[in-house]
């Protein structure tokens, strides 16, 4: 329990724990568009939800690996995994609106 105490004070546990439940909020929020607001996603929007798909339960993970123990340097390099995939799925969202847009 001082394990985990520690670890929550450290801001590495809390960029984990906020970027996944962040991830997992805009995910949630997208299905529950989908299948209560009954909007039919088309093929970019559901391409655009890999990312989150991957990324929140990554980042909760290494919130609880980070509890667990795990070295610093592992858990900081799961963050930097974490921040290329929300890069990546900017990208994605950017496509996604010029295609919307007719951009290009």
């Amino acid at each position: 329990m001082q394990a985990l105490i520690a670890f929550l004070d450290k801001s590495t546990a809390r960029t984990a724990i906020l970027t996944g439940l962040g991830m997992a909020a805009v995910v949630g929020t997208a299905l529950l568009f989908e299948h209560v607001g009954g909007y039919l996603p088309c093929k970019l929007c559901l391409e655009q939800r890999m990312p989150y798909y991957i990324g929140a339960p990554l980042m909760l993970l290494t919130a609880y690996a980070g509890a667990a123990g795990a070295p610093a340097s592992l858990i900081r390099i799961a963050l930097l995994v974490g921040a290329a995939i929300a890069a990546f799925s900017l990208y994605l969202g950017v496509k996604h609106t010029g295609v919307e847009y007719g951009w290009w």
